[in-house]
């Protein structure tokens, strides 16, 4: 289920839509262009917009490390993401996205790259570089009232992987099936050894349910549950690690099992609950891991993750819920400056929390319990504030103080970290 590709055959792609959609609406009604962040073009039912982000972080840490291993400070200005992409319809039917750019001053890279069919207002499927699951996974990155998404988003549902998606949803639910493969970045599994020739993709399957008992305008609940099955194949065994609340530096630099997971199943729970600018919103799953134990002897552990937080707006927005997508979106922001107004402001605290301590005491041998020695457990307090002087730019600062307890001898970690962050997307 891979593909290789680059931005540039995208960006030729994107001209191709555009050229056709020309010459369809040579045929029809005259364009009208309307600014959604930047202009998006609209014929009939054909539809085209240039999209893209640009997110520029400051992260200091303050780390402190038990035994032999130093501590140390670390400060830095980077930029988070610099996207570019198209989106669009060509009828009522056919839809697509496709974006890419460079993360954390990496090579550029793929994001979204999706081909949408609706054969009705109510159902969709999809192909492509696609999310599933979870409601904050769901939420995109200019979105989420926090910087990034903490241990739950690296141990919990996948983020982008090429999967076929069947969506179908009501007014106030939704039911989504998901068959799934690995990154559209990732390098094809090709084994031509003469021992063993050919190779098995990573492979897996997700669900996800969600419901909308209250929906007003002042007060809406939302419940979730989703569950995913996962082999890894020919591609490595799966490693389950987690960040502090960043997306700086590497996953599992404080808190990881190592790599051992050779099948895993996962549930997980979501809820949130607005009443006007206040809102609560939290997730909760437990993988169950099937060991790989070629790699590691030993049992087979359960990992478990998952944050709460309280989130308030003193200037009167509401966090923008869509009951029909289980997603929150941009936020109306009710006086920005654009408009003589002061802007809107969103004050946060979040709890998070990762549990991976069966993944050592499962390990039967040294050399399991060597590779598990910081499958630790994990817990962290973020406090943050936003400011958006339209709803397409916001400012961001979020303090996070956190430790990690290690089962290994002298492996605990203190973290106390602050970043900032200038976004601006269209």
């Amino acid at each position: 289920m891979k593909m290789k590709t680059s931005l540039l055959s995208g960006a030729g792609t994107g001209v191709m839509l555009a050229l056709a959609m020309g010459a369809t609406a040579a045929h029809a009604q005259d364009t009208t262009t309307a600014w959604k962040g930047a202009p998006q073009w609209t014929n009939d039912d054909v539809q085209f917009k240039v999209r893209g982000r640009i997110l520029i972080d400051y992260v200091y840490q303050d780390i402190k490390r038990q035994g032999a291993l130093p501590d140390y400070s670390t400060s830095n200005v980077r930029g988070r993401q610099a996207f570019l992409g198209i989106e669009g319809k060509l009828n009522n039917y056919l839809a697509y996205k496709a974006e890419g750019g460079a993360v954390n001053g990496g090579a550029w890279a793929w994001d979204d790259v999706v081909i949408e069919y609706k054969p009705n207002e109510f159902t969709s499927l999809m192909v492509g570089n696609i999310k599933a699951a979870g409601l904050e996974n769901l939420t995109s990155t200019r979105f989420i009232s926090f910087m990034d998404r903490g241990p739950y988003g690296d141990l919990g549902p996948d983020s982008y992987v090429l999967s076929a998606v069947a969506k179908v949803n009501g007014f106030n639910w939704t039911v989504t099936g998901a068959f799934q493969g690995d990154s559209i970045n990732s390098a094809d599994v090709n084994n031509t050894t003469a021992a063993n020739p050919g190779s098995s993709e990573r492979v897996g399957w997700t669900g996800r349910a969600t419901f909308a008992p209250i929906l007003t305008d002042t007060d809406k609940l939302h419940l979730g549950v989703w569950a995913r099955y996962r082999n890894h194949g020919d591609e490595g065994a799966f490693a389950y690690r987690g960040r502090p609340s960043t997306n700086y530096g590497n996953s599992g630099q404080y808190f990881t099992t190592g790599s051992i997971g050779n099948i895993d199943k996962t549930i997980g729970f979501e809820g949130a609950f607005l009443h006007g600018p206040f809102s609560v919103q939290g997730e909760y799953a437990v993988i169950n891991v099937e060991r790989l134990n070629t790699v590691a002897p030993g049992g087979d552990p359960d990992v478990k993750t998952g944050y709460a937080y309280v989130s308030f707006w003193p200037t009167g927005e509401q966090r923008n819920y869509d009951a029909t997508k289980g997603e929150f979106g941009r936020p109306k922001i009710l006086n920005p400056i654009t408009g003589g107004g002061m802007g809107g402001v969103e004050l946060l605290v979040r709890y998070d929390y990762a549990d991976l301590t069966d993944a050592f005491s499962s390990a039967t041998t040294a050399v399991g319990r060597t590779l598990s020695q910081d499958a630790g457990k994990y817990e962290g307090w973020t406090l943050g504030a936003n400011y958006y002087p339209t709803a397409y730019v916001r400012v961001q600062a979020n303090y996070t103080d956190a430790k990690s307890e290690n089962p290994g001898l002298n492996r605990d970690v203190d973290i106390k970290q602050f970043q900032m962050r200038v976004q601006l997307d269209f």
